[in-house]
């Protein structure tokens, strides 16, 4: 066994240039589940004030998350790193290495490579998590726990992780090994590739989902339907360009090469001709890249609008400072809520008392209101709307306004355009009498609101019936679905609102409940997208470096591909100039292709994103379009600077040749 371990580090010393990519990869994904893994064991101290329970699954997803792309990664690369070690392998085949012996030494090699990964990863994992933790926090704004970063379990359960991972690495290569003879593969290689032909049946079936997934980001409104399809859309984009980049290269190549004009120019010539023989290879490769580059970009922009835009949605969600119903027939609670603003140094600027049943979902059919449970058929969110029933009365007491309305005539307030002038509800129409423009502190969501409001009560009771589906025997029963709510808004610092919440649930003057607070969404905000945020900005570095590995093994494997080809160029005429300019060219295409089906890709994602934004109570696409385009503008530059490094790899390899073969 000493010899198979002398043999294995002598492989990692001489082929260094490809195992240290590898364990810089695996060392760096170790470090990311590590850090996701002390974020979920740090959930209590994070989220204390508000419950660990969000927190734990938030985190509990992104460590699923981080496992998966983890084990596709490593495949990935050690697939890249067999391949390149084919020769190696097939040499040692022919000098008397069987299949048990080779197994022996690529075990070996797994098992350094494995402790190198566990040192390194948990180094760099240990700082990257106290990092983060300090980051994370800070977003949250809660105390520093200096024992982040160093649990034992996540230690642990990371060491595992990256164990097993190596083991199902160990069980790929075995497979291989029993599948193949290394030294069949050398031959097969030295013979050259065939032209591909073209998949007409994969490019048009690429073409129907991409179409189909752009045609669904397109027309889906709703915010709703938006959330249950974008996963639909997203899995017929991924296949869509996953075939579009094999099959689709290939027949754009062949439309160029018949294109004698444009074909039959020693530039053009020579990159459609070698990228025709290579695409079917390169097409998953560059496929790969516009995928994580969409992912990346779409991650970091989502989920940095939601945390940069974190005032927006409080204020769409909560409209009011400070809002509770009050207790049955106590008229002292107001000032008994004045008393305690005064104590906590909080001054009250305005009230508004609200006299009517809580708001309830129902189904706009024309000028037909008519609740969910006397629709035929599934609910539609297109017509939807959230009613708030009211008096006139009730109405002018909360406005402050003085409408009046004749029998038979009612006032209404839309968020949407509702250009009938009556409405009908149950079997009774009313004629629109009054339209109100505004309405203090009405929340805005994604379904509209429609507030109506009834010259008597016994008209506002009976809509309540037919909306609420509800049966009143007397007027005590409809008495007790109609509440009184305070609106109140507040100056004050952030902290005394706090306290003023907490009187306020403590005294028990207002149903418990009811009790809303601006401060206390805005700290319940912060704690849900600023976890967003750290899972994004997480997600959004392993992305990258997923692109990196990719362009890295793509550049290295290319650059030994065409050293060869290039030198023959030479050899039959070519200047030096006109091969570096090919080469030159032939890396732009490759390099920006990807980016540009990406910037696509995001273009129709963009709107379709939106809606879900709404969602969360961010309507303001603007807002989303700048920090989209932002983001958008830093990773082109980040793109840019792994060109640069990945191109200097395959310029070294490409020069180092044409040098040999010069002198």
């Amino acid at each position: 066994m000493k010899f198979y371990f002398k043999l294995a580090a002598s492989n990692l010393k001489a082929d260094r240039r490809l195992f240290v990519p590898f364990v810089t990869t695996t060392s760096f994904l170790m470090a990311v589940n590590l850090i996701m893994l002390n974020a979920y064991a740090s959930s209590d101290v994070l989220f204390k004030k508000l419950g660990a329970a969000a927190g734990k699954s938030l985190f509990m997803f992104g460590t699923d998350v981080i496992v998966i792309i983890s084990v596709i990664l490593a495949i990935y690369a050690n697939n890249f790193l067999r391949k390149q070690r084919i020769r190696q392998l097939g040499l040692y085949n022919i000098i008397g290495f069987g299949k048990g012996e080779l197994g022996k030494m690529m075990a070996v090699e797994k098992l350094l490579l494995l402790l190198t990964t566990l040192l390194f990863g948990g180094i760099l994992g240990t700082v990257l998590s106290r990092i983060s933790y300090l980051a994370l926090a800070k977003m949250l704004k809660v105390d520093h726990n200096l024992d982040f970063g160093l649990s034992q379990q996540a230690f642990s359960i990371a060491g595992i992780i990256t164990i097993g991972l190596f083991v199902v690495l160990l069980l790929v290569d075995e497979l291989w090994l029993i599948r193949k003879r290394p030294i069949e593969i050398v031959r097969a290689q030295r013979a050259g590739e065939r032209e591909p032909k073209t998949k007409w049946v994969t490019l048009i079936v690429s073409l129907i989902a991409l179409i189909a997934g752009y045609y669904i980001a397109v027309t889906t409104t709703n915010p709703l339907q938006a959330m249950s399809m974008f996963f639909v859309a997203v899995i017929l984009v991924i296949c869509g360009t996953y075939g579009l980049f094999t099959a689709g290269s290939v027949f754009v190549l062949k439309w160029l090469r018949n294109r004698k004009n444009y074909y039959y120019k020693p530039k053009h010539f020579i990159n459609v001709a070698n990228l025709l023989y290579r695409m079917q290879q390169n097409g998953a490769g560059l496929a790969s890249i516009a995928i994580l580059v969409t992912m990346t970009l779409i991650t970091l922009a989502s989920t940095a609008t939601l945390f940069f835009g974190i005032n927006e949605v409080v204020n769409t969600n909560t409209p009011v400072d400070l809002s509770y119903v009050l207790k049955a027939n106590d008229t002292t609670a107001p000032g008994k809520v004045a008393r305690m603003a005064s104590a906590n140094h909080v001054i009250i600027k305005s009230q508004h008392t609200f006299v009517g049943p809580s708001s309830t979902m129902a189904l706009l059919d024309g000028n037909r209101l008519e609740s969910q449970a006397n629709v035929n058929g599934p609910f539609s969110m297109g017509n939807a709307r959230s009613v708030q029933l009211m008096t006139i009365e009730s109405y002018n007491r909360f406005t402050g306004h003085h409408a009046r309305v004749k029998s038979g005539e009612v006032l209404i307030y839309t968020s949407k355009n509702f250009p009938s002038k009556t409405i009908r509800i149950g079997q009774k129409t009313y004629r629109i009498g009054k339209r109100a423009g505004s309405f203090p502190n009405a929340q805005a969501t994604f379904i509209p609101n429609l507030f109506i409001a009834f010259p008597e009560e016994k008209q506002m009771i009976d809509a309540m019936q037919h909306l609420r589906n509800a049966r009143y025997q007397n007027a005590a029963d409809a008495q007790a679905d109609i509440t009184t709510s305070q609106d109140v808004m507040l100056q004050g610092s952030h902290a005394n609102q706090l306290k003023l919440y907490e009187a306020v649930v403590k005294s028990r003057i207002a149903e418990s409940a009811s009790v809303q607070s601006k401060a206390v969404n805005y700290d319940e905000t912060m704690s849900i997208m600023g976890s967003f945020l750290f899972l994004g900005i997480i997600f959004g570095v392993t992305f990258i470096l997923a692109t990196l590995l990719i362009l890295y093994y793509k550049q290295l494997s290319e650059g030994y591909a065409d050293a060869r080809r290039y030198t023959i160029l030479q050899r039959v005429g070519l200047s030096l100039r006109e091969v570096r300019a090919t080469i030159n060219s032939q890396l732009l295409m490759l390099f920006y292709l990807p980016l540009l089906v990406a910037g696509i890709h995001v273009g129709f994602a963009l709107p379709f994103i939106q809606r879900i934004m709404i969602l969360f109570g961010l309507p303001n696409w603007q807002f989303f379009l700048t920090v989209s385009l932002i983001t958008l503008g830093i990773f082109a530059i980040i793109y840019v600077l792994m060109y640069k490094l990945t191109g200097n790899v395959y310029y070294r390899i490409v020069s180092r040749r044409q040098a040999t073969s010069r002198s």
